[in-house]
């Protein structure tokens, strides 16, 4: 499976077709506003991963406050994350993924401030509660301020947290549903998806290497493919 992901290039017409229409219908939301300033350096974001080196276009551009390009980026890494629990919807339910896991050796719990004790739960309910706290997220002004107010100090901690469990989504669809991907052409989306990710949380220090050990190996060949391209 390693090397036919890591070999895997731009998703095709046909997959993206499927993902849209599939995060259509479950009724997603935009969280920010679209007059803010975060909306529009998301959409910034997403036009440079199409012109751009995945990992240059996640660096933080000149005068721009750095909180504020890490909620643009997160807006777009929930796009994502929407797409890719939206595409596996059919494919991972309760009776095919019981448990949230990555492999046979780990298992993630869910808890937050409403539940603070970690609770076992499914695949596709750790996806659906996942999707909504980020959105609560994202939309919660005192949390992500739209008008230019300075962000608070829990900002960057909540990030972390998120993207700590965006990663576990990407470990159980790489893990437990990259045939499910093969078979719908969206190999090439989800590598897509999982490289900004990998290089934002790694430019800004959001997630550590222990903390994606379930796809070490994979993380692993992106950054060797791209120090052989000439990256840094």
């Amino acid at each position: 499976i390693l090397a036919q992901v890591a070999t895997a290039r731009k998703p095709t017409p046909s997959a993206m077709a499927a993902m849209n229409t599939t995060n259509h219908h479950q009724g997603w939301r935009m969280p920010v506003p679209a007059h803010s300033g975060i909306y529009k350096l998301h959409l910034q974001a997403k036009e440079s991963l199409g012109t751009a080196e995945v990992r240059d276009s996640v660096r933080l551009p000149v005068g721009i406050d750095r909180n504020e390009w890490i909620a643009s980026n997160m807006v777009t890494l929930f796009e994502e994350l929407v797409y890719m629990v939206s595409a596996i919807t059919d494919v991972c339910s309760e009776s095919t993924c019981p448990k949230m896991c990555a492999g046979k050796h780990t298992s993630y719990s869910w808890a937050d401030e409403k539940q603070p004790a970690p609770r076992a739960t499914s695949a596709p309910d750790y996806m659906r509660t996942l999707v909504m706290y980020t959105e609560d997220f994202l939309s919660d002004q005192t949390l992500v301020p739209g008008d230019g107010s300075p962000f608070p100090p829990a900002f960057l901690p909540m990030v972390e947290k998120l993207c700590k469990r965006f990663f576990r989504v990407y470990a159980h669809a790489y893990i437990h549903h990259f045939e499910d991907f093969q078979h719908f052409g969206g190999e090439a989306h989800l590598n897509c998806s999982f490289k900004h990710f990998l290089y934002f949380v790694l430019e800004f220090g959001l997630v550590d290497r222990d903390s994606m050990q379930p796809l070490d190996g994979l993380v692993r060949k992106f950054l060797e493919q791209d120090q052989s391209k000439g990256g840094r």
